[in-house]
């Protein structure tokens, strides 16, 4: 099982539910757990009671339940089971909140820094991890992935925001993930929201482009099968 954790206080909910999506196209079963400010996943139930134990989205399942405690105390299982099923990926959006386990670095395989090119998120997302490192001394030295989201033509580029971050002592992937974002996208997003639904079929291309080559970069697949993927979520509208 892969266990990918998403930081930073933007709003990461469009990137790892299109994320989510293209895993679950590829044939694989997808857990994502819900550490947001007030559960903002929530939301996606249409009948929804103020509280989200566990609910199914598109082929995958999202929950903000406390998972069980694994033997070694680390709140993070080797297998996590949930009604009978068992997963492939979970994928864990931290927003406000830290993990509060020392020791769960070794138990990611993948940590991914999300921000927009807004001065206090990208600040603000890096006295995130500044606070995480100070807790637990063991994620000095991590791999991290930069995604910068909702970007748009600037003369503010990746490189310049990832020097915000420089003073971190953390191994910056060289790959600087930017999701482009426009008038169209945006309105896409809203119609999600409202309409509780993924419309990944209708983004644009240049945004499905960066999807597939985040996609290369955090499972190892090739960019063949990413594309597969790709298509596959394409032709699900659900």
């Amino acid at each position: 099982m892969k266990r990918w954790l998403f930081a930073g206080v933007s709003d990461k909910r469009e990137l790892i539910l299109y994320l989510c999506k293209l895993l679950t196209a590829a044939g694989q079963r997808v857990l994502l757990v819900d550490r947001t400010v007030e559960s903002k996943y929530q939301y996606l139930a249409r009948n929804r009671e103020g509280a989200l134990p566990l609910i199914e989205f598109c082929g995958f399942d999202i929950t903000n339940g406390e998972l069980e405690a694994s033997e070694k105390g680390t709140g993070l299982l080797e297998s996590i089971h949930i009604r009978d099923e068992s997963y492939d990926y979970v994928l864990y959006d931290y927003e406000l909140d830290q993990p509060e386990t020392v020791g769960l670095c070794s138990q990611l395989d993948q940590i991914i820094w999300v921000t927009t090119f807004d001065h206090y998120e990208v600040e603000r997302s890096a006295d995130w991890f500044r606070q995480w490192l100070r807790s637990d001394p063991e994620l000095t030295g991590v791999r991290v992935h930069p995604v910068l989201i909702r970007t748009v033509e600037s003369y503010l580029t990746a490189n310049y925001m990832m020097s915000l971050a420089e003073d971190l002592p953390i191994e910056w992937d060289t790959y600087v993930a930017c999701i482009p974002w426009n008038e169209f996208n945006a309105a896409i997003h809203y119609e999600n929201g409202h309409e509780h639904m993924l419309h990944i079929h209708r983004i644009t291309r240049s945004f499905r482009r960066a999807l597939i080559s985040l996609t290369v970069q955090l499972t190892g697949w090739t960019r063949r099968d990413a594309k597969r993927a790709m298509r596959s979520a394409r032709r699900r509208v659900i």
